[in-house]
């Protein structure tokens, strides 16, 4: 059984490797598309900040369109602390300077240690539609998390920070 199920168990690994690559970043694919709706392929990750570039292929010409940014906010240091540490967002940028789509992709809470939990429940919509002039303020533009407000207060502080650089550099 040993043989047999060594290789077994490395072709299960091989194929859960290449279904949820993820970029040295933590983001894949799936979730690039999720934060930049349209978005057909992306750029790898590059510039000054840096960005995936979002492009969407135009029919009349068959060539890919710009169509917006992703990217992280670990990449904007110092990357504001929640509770218990970091929290890593993937974010989504359209041309205009508005967010398209938000995704927290990593962070844990040291009440249950568990990623995830605090912020369902529509936290990351309420992104959607703001821009580097919006000041991102907890229970003012964004509604606060019951429990959660350090973690909220310091998801918000990364995500303005990151999208103002972002808009400065690649908006204009």
């Amino acid at each position: 059984m040993g043989d047999n199920f060594s290789a077994w168990l490395s072709a299960e690994q091989n194929f859960y490797r290449s279904a949820f690559a993820a970029n040295s970043d933590h983001t894949t694919d799936r979730l690039l598309k999720a934060v930049v709706p349209g978005a057909e392929s992306f750029s790898e990750k590059e510039g000054e900040p840096p960005v995936y570039q979002a492009f969407k292929n135009d029919p009349a010409t068959g060539e890919q369109t710009l169509i917006g940014y992703a990217f992280v906010t670990p990449d904007f240091p110092p990357e504001p602390n929640g509770y218990s540490g970091p929290i890593d967002t993937l974010i989504g940028l359209g041309l205009d300077g508005k967010i398209v789509g938000l995704k927290v992709i990593y962070y844990k809470e040291s009440l249950r240690y568990t990623i995830g939990d605090f912020f369902s429940w529509g936290f990351e919509e309420q992104f959607v539609g703001l821009d580097a002039a919006n000041r991102f303020r907890v229970d003012k533009e964004i509604d606060g998390i019951v429990k959660a407000t350090i973690s909220a207060k310091a998801a918000a502080r990364g995500i303005r920070r990151s999208v103002r650089a972002v808009t400065e550099v690649y908006i204009n």
